[in-house]
């Protein structure tokens, strides 16, 4: 995505040619809890495991915070006053000790991958600045496969518009410039410098490839009505899912083979709600015996919560290797076996060709079992995935330790010990009170 740049560091000529780009990584120093450098590789199946209140959702949700720092109608370099946000104002997102020092700012890094397999990164200091009232751009640097190769930095207040540009090089330029910014975009301009217009490009690109899950889904409206849109991204609570499955034959046909899966057994259908109106009945039944028009806001709620999540799934499989899904607990409510089957459409979109890039917040055992059985059956290669156990220390500061898996779904390095105790204590426990039963009636 965007332009791929080439630059001679004796003549300080750039070239600016035609190339796709693909983002790969994200990363921040001073970010919520995590005051240090997070690091999150975005391979096509990456897993976000810890306990509640660790900061699974503050990293997940750079996703969506993303998405809005670079749309069109974007406020903020860090747009996080909308709803993936919370309402919360930049003042709310440095971590402790940024706050202690004054400094009142942070650090987002964009990585991204060409199509020769080259690696860039895009990296802003992002800052709040008190005498305007105002988050900015403090800085901006790209760096390619040969290192650094632009940056450019604001003056000090009140001159805080003007950048000072130099190219990484030796004799590197001082040139002036006053580029204005939709949130983290650079404004088209003829004057705007080559790095820039590529920044621009590579941003403006990603509008319309995010999409965000929350946690708990909404309930749609009986019957579902069509309103003529075609959908490529959904409501954050997933509510015009339903439309979308009885809008979209390739929607519904990816989600009622989930359905129909035997660890389900149910097939999806949508029938006419009334003879001439352009409304629906979407019906679950089960896949043999006499039970028939089951609406499916009347099945088990794991059923209506996981509609979304199948839809999401299939929109960014739709949207090939620039698609992103990042999904809260897509989980919720559903049995074992369902979550296992979840699982299982996960590990296969990941192991597609022109997959999409997918994020699941979780605390589901056993979904991570499923995607290590899928790596054990060959189903997935391990080079598709990545796991981040993300845990929270004693002083409030929360890590997140990467975890890969070998072609067996063993954790190469194991886990960190924190990771299952629980898990093996209540086994323990369990296992003590069966023992000392059997010993004593």
């Amino acid at each position: 995505m965007g332009d791929r740049i080439r630059r001679d560091r004796r003549s300080h000529t750039i070239d600016v040619c035609n190339a796709m780009y693909k983002l790969t990584g994200l990363s921040t120093v001073d970010y919520r809890s995590f005051p240090g450098r997070l690091d999150l590789e975005l391979r096509p199946l990456t897993l976000l495991y810890g306990r509640n209140n660790a900061g699974k959702s503050a990293v997940l949700r750079l996703l969506p915070i993303l998405a809005d720092s670079v749309a069109d109608g974007a406020t903020s370099p860090f747009d996080i006053g909308r709803a993936a946000g919370s309402g919360a104002s930049f003042l709310d997102v440095p971590a402790r000790a940024g706050k202690a020092s004054g400094l009142k700012q942070m650090t987002l890094a964009l990585d991204w991958r060409d199509a020769a397999g080259q690696r860039w990164s895009d990296t802003f200091v992002i800052k709040y600045i008190d005498e305007a009232n105002q988050t900015i751009i403090a800085s901006y640097e790209c760096a390619g496969p040969d290192g650094l190769m632009f940056r450019a930095a604001a003056e000090p207040w009140p001159e805080h518009e003007t950048y000072r540009v130099s190219d990484g090089g030796e004799g590197s330029a001082n040139q002036a410039i006053r580029p204005q910014f939709a949130g983290l975009v650079p404004a088209a301009h003829l004057a705007l410098p080559p790095e820039l217009s590529a920044l621009r490009e590579r941003l403006v690109r990603l509008r319309g490839q995010i999409q965000w899950l929350r946690s708990v889904r909404a309930r749609w409206q009986r019957p579902v009505t069509r309103t003529g849109r075609r959908f490529r991204l959904l409501d954050a609570d997933g509510a015009n899912a339903a439309e979308a499955v009885v809008t979209d034959p390739a929607v519904f046909d990816d989600v009622a083979a989930w359905y129909a899966l035997p660890e389900i057994g149910r097939r999806l259908e949508h029938a006419a709600a009334a003879i001439g109106q352009p409304s629906y009945r979407l019906l679950l039944n089960p896949s043999s015996g006499p039970l028939r028009d089951i609406e499916l806001l009347d099945t088990g709620e794991g059923m209506i919560q996981v509609l979304p999540v199948l839809v999401a799934a299939a929109l960014a499989r739709a949207r090939g290797d620039a698609g992103i899904l990042a999904v809260e607990e897509p989980e919720s409510h559903l049995h074992a076996n369902a979550q296992q089957a979840l699982a299982n459409h996960f590990c296969e979109i990941a192991a597609g060709a022109s997959a999409p890039t997918i994020i699941v917040e979780t605390h589901s055992r056993i979904l991570m079992l499923g995607v290590q059985l899928a790596l054990a059956e060959r189903r997935l290669p391990p080079e598709r995935v990545r796991a981040y156990w993300i845990d929270q220390e004693s002083t409030g500061e929360s890590i997140a330790t990467p975890v890969d898996f070998d072609r067996h779904g063993r954790p190469l390095g194991g886990w960190p010990q924190a990771a299952f105790d629980e898990d093996q204590a209540l086994a323990r426990r369990l296992l003590d009170r069966q023992l000392q039963g059997g010993a004593f009636g």
